[in-house]
């Protein structure tokens, strides 16, 4: 790929700044809205909730490239309008789709980001256009373009004197009809491999229906994704685009709640929640933190039952194993500023626990083994 001069893999990663975002950093930027933008209280609403699940980024089309003549096409500067002032009420970045001149002259300095989609991905023109703005670029691949036509792709922009550009992995089309499109996950870390661009994953176009985008947001994340542009609407039933693509709000902040753990598993960050909080908000950080507590008992439980299989019934419970855990936790509560007490009132119970239930264990083993060989001796 002698071709990508720009484009091509440098000492550096580059990051996006923009108005404090940055992409491409240690922080998985969250970008979530509705397909196309249709009025002032559905992206109010939107803009709530992507602002309550951590995402920095208002996203919505007014201008829709569409495969059918017949279908709804935007609203084009009304839906610019509501888009901008949305996100301005919570204190969002926005971004939206450009199709040509006309509609890039339009948006370039009124959003943050622009995107061109996958259909215009080889739209040269537009591609050097975009170039002789300031104005970062959200790059989509094409619907069967190699990952050698996207890089190629950036190139134009990066030459046209943009080196703002953020490459978006969307699914490619392939013989695969159970989904949208097939998200080429290799592609993210491909495209980081041969070039020093932020990459981004729209889960959403790639499936086509959203029981699958939960556990593709986090595949994305795995995979290195520095973000994910994800749909949701306020009601996807009466969506007039991508409705069945498309999370509930509900499903969106649940979402954004489990993607903390993912980033922090390959060395990310993902902050749940927008800053002022709200007590709703913070309630259902509460409750997922609850969640993961009682999961982790739960395991704990587990491998208490498997060391007690291996215990005499008499030596079941050992004080001085016991004394030096809560001594190690009790340090380690005291660094994590969390009172000490804690950890001495709690986990004795928690330990009286797991000795009753190793006890229980042993004697309804012992009454199997009698009962084995009572059975052995009668015969």
């Amino acid at each position: 790929m002698n071709d990508l001069r720009l484009a091509g893999l440098k000492t550096t990663r580059s990051t996006i700044e923009v108005k404090g975002i940055t992409i491409g950093g240690k922080e998985i930027i969250l970008m979530g809205g509705p397909c196309a933008v249709e009025s002032s209280i559905q992206m109010s609403q939107s803009a709530e909730t992507v602002k309550q699940a951590g995402g920095k980024i208002l996203r919505g089309g007014v201008f829709k490239p569409r495969t059918s003549p017949y279908s709804f096409q935007g609203l084009g500067l009304e839906g610019l309008n509501y888009l901008v002032k949305a996100a301005k009420e919570q204190e969002l970045l926005c971004v939206t789709e450009v199709i040509d001149a006309a509609s890039l002259e339009l948006v370039v300095d009124e959003v943050d980001i622009i995107q061109i989609g996958a259909r215009n991905m080889q739209n040269f023109e537009l591609l050097k256009l975009a170039g002789k703005s300031k104005t970062p670029i959200i790059l989509k691949r094409g619907l069967a373009a190699t990952i050698e036509e996207w890089l190629l792709a950036a190139e134009y922009i990066l030459e046209a004197g943009n080196p703002q550009v953020i490459l978006c992995e969307r699914g490619i089309r392939t013989f695969e009809p159970s989904t949208r499109n097939t998200l080429d996950l290799s592609a993210v870390g491909v495209a980081k491999e041969l070039s020093h661009l932020p990459v981004i994953v729209d889960p959403s176009h790639a499936a086509g229906r959203r029981d699958l985008i939960a556990s593709l947001s986090k595949a994305a994340i795995a995979a290195g994704a520095d973000g994910l542009l994800i749909e949701t609407h306020p009601n996807p039933a009466e969506a007039v685009s991508d409705g069945p693509q498309s999370l509930t709000p509900e499903q969106f902040i649940q979402l954004a709640a489990e993607l903390g753990v993912v980033a922090e598993s390959v060395k990310r960050v993902f902050t749940f929640g927008g800053i002022g909080d709200t007590l709703e908000v913070l309630r259902t950080q509460i409750d997922r933190v609850d969640q993961t507590i009682i999961k982790l008992l739960a395991d704990r439980m587990q491998i208490v039952q498997k060391v007690g299989d291996q215990k005499r019934l008499d030596r079941v419970k050992d004080t001085n194993r016991q004394n030096e855990i809560i001594q190690r936790l009790s340090n380690l509560a005291a660094e994590l500023q969390l009172p000490p007490d804690l950890v001495k009132r709690l986990y004795p119970m928690i330990f009286e626990f797991g000795v009753q239930s190793q006890i229980k264990s042993k004697l309804a083993q012992d009454q199997v083994l009698e009962s084995a060989l009572y059975t052995l001796g009668s015969k």
